[in-house]
């Protein structure tokens, strides 16, 4: 995937950035929790690669090793802000100060029959399937549920819907994206659609979408880079400039 810097500004309001620190935390934690439960589950059984890199998806809470910086992806819409998921970067201990951008670091998951799927978009589809049972049991569950009120909250305000299916979003008469590569299994998001955007570059025009990227580690907020995402999945990074 090409990823570019670029010195073009993106403006964003005071409370936009306010609104985007506190949002992610809590949606870092919201993860966090969903992916340490499923790596109970799950992860011991299914995945074939370095245990390494499991590891480095959930933040250490015995403070040894280096925590993972995730890049959590923001698209601002009528309704507001909307994360549509994250990636995995290089823990900051392995960041070097040279460095235009963070490499990306995506981990998989071994479902069976060879079937792969993107632990991190996993971790979404998850989140949004424990929120609507959660939801639709809510009378039988009392206050004994997984996420707290306030989790559940910040979980129908932000996160995307994200399904194992694209029958829920179908009969919701919504459009989806499917989010699968090559020997993954598919998954569908409801289709939020991001401010266009243009830029020139290398004197010509690139157009493309943009998005907000959002660096979050542990429970700290380390900023926003904003970025432009092309017709072939490109990036072309940008900097913030507050009005």
């Amino acid at each position: 995937m090409r990823e570019e810097s670029l010195s073009r500004e993106v403006r964003y309001g005071k409370q936009d950035i306010a609104e985007l620190e506190s949002a992610s935390i809590q949606i870092h934690l919201i993860y966090k929790k969903a992916a340490e439960l499923f790596k109970r589950t799950a992860y011991s059984r299914s995945v074939k690669d370095d245990p390494a890199d499991v590891n480095m998806y959930s933040v250490n809470s015995d403070g040894q090793g280096l925590a993972p910086v995730v890049l959590q992806k923001w698209i601002q819409t009528s309704r507001g802000w909307k994360c549509i998921g994250c990636e995995l970067r290089k823990p900051k201990g392995e960041i070097s100060s040279t460095e235009e951008s963070i490499p990306e670091k995506k981990l998989y998951l071994d479902v069976g029959e060879g079937r792969m799927v993107q632990a991190e978009m996993l971790i979404q589809a998850v989140v949004w399937s424990q929120y609507e049972k959660i939801r639709m049991f809510a009378p039988w569950l009392g206050d004994d549920t997984f996420y707290t009120m306030q989790e559940l909250d910040v979980i129908a305000r932000y996160i995307v819907p994200t399904y194992f299916s694209e029958r829920p979003l179908h009969e919701q008469g919504k459009v989806s994206k499917v989010h699968q590569q090559y020997g993954q299994i598919p998954l569908y998001q409801e289709y939020v659609d991001a401010p266009s955007c243009c830029v020139q570059v290398d004197g010509g025009l690139l157009e493309g979408r943009l998005l907000t990227g959002v660096y979050v580690s542990e429970e700290q907020f380390f900023g926003l880079n904003p970025y432009l995402k092309d017709g072939d999945g490109g990036r072309t990074y940008m900097q913030v400039f507050v009005q």
